[in-house]
């Protein structure tokens, strides 16, 4: 396999087979992220990406779990998608489940159609940062969507029978809007309904 810079998976993911589509981030201007800022956003060849799961179809028996990296792989063409969950079909049979990380905007730009179609060719559960339920603290953190928009992206894709995992960061408000952070997450949450929620701590560096 071939991996550019850190790579970075849920830790949900930690047996499944990680293969770059992307590399890096596709928006990378969060202030509390720097995950991806050593990466300049480029979709890999796709010619590329057959080849590292060739590779792995070679040197490892039983593969269950994929996870396409990097930060949004949903922001792909769904076709471009649709190339390689075919070859994950194909060539490995045994895989239950493929996964990836997405934002909100990527999957409101897509129809209902394009992602029904991810779906019946493999993907079972898009990995979402919202971060903060607060409108304030995702302008102040430059995440590029709103409150609204985190909410009918995961509602889409649960709405759809694809699963989400969704990420809040506690801290992230500051001691200004602590509260707002806290009671405007909490209230997300429960509108959104998403099938898993997980909360981090922030940590400056």
């Amino acid at each position: 396999m071939r991996y550019e810079g850190d790579i970075y998976r849920p830790p949900s993911e930690a047996y499944s087979l990680l293969v770059q589509v992307t590399i890096g981030c596709s928006h990378n201007k969060c202030t509390f992220c720097n995950m991806f800022k050593a990466k300049r956003f480029r979709v890999r060849k796709p010619e590329e990406v057959l080849e590292d799961l060739a590779w792995a179809r070679q040197h490892y028996r039983r593969v269950e779990r994929i996870f396409l990296c990097d930060a949004d792989a949903l922001c792909l063409k769904t076709e471009k998608l649709l190339v390689f969950l075919d070859y994950i079909k194909e060539h490995f049979p045994e895989c239950e489940r493929v996964t990836l990380y997405g934002r909100a905007t990527d999957v409101l730009r897509k129809t209902d159609e394009e992602l029904i179609t991810l779906k019946e060719h493999g993907v079972s559960m898009v990995y979402m940062g919202a971060e903060s339920g607060s409108d304030k603290v995702l302008e102040m953190v430059k995440k590029g969507e709103t409150r609204e928009q985190l909410i009918a992206g995961v509602q889409k894709l649960e709405r759809l029978g694809i699963q989400t995992s969704v990420t809040f960061i506690n801290g992230l408000g500051g001691p200004e809007l602590w509260e707002e952070h806290a009671i405007e997450t909490g209230t997300m949450i429960t509108e959104m309904n998403a099938s898993y929620v997980s909360l981090l701590t922030l940590i400056l560096q």
